[in-house]
């Protein structure tokens, strides 16, 4: 039973992330339609990171009372009905209700790690959140490929080819095809979780344990000398990301003239990097030099990766952009892991899951104040001025990598 839920859990959030993909590359173009200014875009971003601040503890610890299952398909439903507003928007308004539906639907991944503890062992369960990793980046890459696709004019002309009367004519109702695919995905992944995913056996109080921290935890945690610093490094690298996902796709669409199937693919691009560097290289990396090191490097990488960007020339090709958005996928790749391993073996194992609790909820904000502040920026002080600012907070997070502590030091 474990290999088949699990498999079905794997399903669950690669469709989430396959959702998620889909949207960010196209969502500018669309809000641009509907008359969004740059700041709004970055409103419409954080919208959805900031309603999965809300709701993951709240779907987490309903699942511990009412049942992994239902939480699930409810979730799915959400995320369904949440694209389905998308493909049907005719105002700004509209579309901000349909970002605030999807997340409060995608903040289903602290269920889908509960449902891995219940049915795994203590020897499998790293093997079981793994999947979910694994997901999270398979989901991150297929999402914008298959966006790129359903917005290109080949499929577009296909798909009007063998459906007489769709209008797909305008730029805008290919725009809101994506919600309609999303939505279809969802449908599918919740007709599968209803006839096919059982509830646990066993179920435990692993989701409301993650979300039990009393605020003295989290100042504890904030103020120890050995975790500070890696945590606000947490922070910082992913604020930066965020700052950049919420505006690049402005700035191709002005300096580039890129449109949805150009930035879809440079989405495709970034994340294909991203998953070769924490699939394939990163357990090598850390064996050899630390992930003390890795994370400066990391955090370099992805400083000069920032700054590169809105200097990248438009013509004749785009050889720069990609050898920018390469460093910024390569330092990401080598950071983030590297930092969330140091954490892990920095915290003493019965602390280490609320650690970790501290360390997501930091992300969550820089997910959420990235794009609002790197939106402002872009519109009331220029296209440059997000990657500028992104570039400092990385140099910052580059001096502080050197006072993080040795492993070798006494744990916690």
């Amino acid at each position: 039973m474990s290999k088949r839920a699990l498999g079905l859990i794997f399903l669950t959030v690669f469709i989430d992330l396959i959702g998620f993909g889909l949207i960010i590359p196209v969502m500018p173009s669309y809000a641009k339609e509907l008359h969004a200014s740059d700041f709004a875009v970055g409103l419409l971003i954080a919208a959805y990171s900031f309603m999965q601040l809300i709701f993951a503890p709240i779907l987490g610890r309903l699942s511990d009372h009412a049942g992994r299952r239902p939480i699930l398909l409810f979730s799915l439903a959400a995320s369904a009905i949440g694209y389905m507003i998308w493909g049907m928007s005719s105002s700004l308004t509209v579309l901000f209700i349909s970002r605030l539906v999807q997340g409060a639907g995608n903040a289903n991944i602290p269920v889908a790690q509960a449902y891995v503890s219940d049915v795994t062992t203590a020897e499998n369960r790293a093997k079981g959140m793994g999947l979910i990793g694994a997901a999270f980046g398979l989901g991150f890459v297929l999402g914008p490929a298959l966006g790129g696709f359903f917005v290109s004019p080949v499929f577009q002309h296909f798909i009007t080819s063998i459906i007489p009367g769709l209008d797909l004519s305008t730029h805008l109702s290919g725009l809101r095809l994506i919600g309609y695919v999303a939505a279809g995905i969802s449908i599918i992944d919740l007709i599968l979780t209803f006839f096919l995913l059982p509830e646990p056996e066993k179920r435990s109080q692993a989701a409301s344990e993650r979300f039990s921290l009393e605020p003295a935890f989290y100042f504890e945690t904030l103020n120890n000398a050995k975790l500070k610093t890696s945590l606000l490094i947490f922070f910082m690298s992913t604020f930066a990301f965020a700052n950049m996902e919420a505006t690049i796709v402005l700035l191709t669409q002005q300096k580039f003239n890129f449109g949805p199937f150009e930035n879809s693919m440079m989405f495709t691009y970034i994340g294909l990097l991203i998953v070769f560097v924490q699939g394939g290289m990163i357990h090598r990396l850390a064996k050899k030099y630390g992930e003390k090191h890795l994370i400066a490097v990391g955090t370099m990488l992805v400083s000069l990766g920032l700054l590169l960007i809105p200097f990248s020339p438009s013509v004749p090709n785009f050889i720069l952009l990609a050898i920018a958005l390469a460093l910024l996928a390569f330092g990401s790749g080598i950071n983030n892991p590297s930092n969330q391993s140091l954490l892990s073996k920095l915290g003493s194992p019965e602390k280490i899951g609320g650690i970790l609790g501290v360390g997501q909820s930091l992300s969550t904000l820089g997910r959420i104040l990235g794009p609002i502040i790197g939106a402002a920026a872009f519109q009331y002080l220029g296209y440059a001025s997000p990657y500028f600012i992104g570039a400092i907070v990385m140099v910052v997070a580059f001096i502080f990598s050197f006072s993080l502590p040795n492993l070798n030091e006494a744990k916690l």
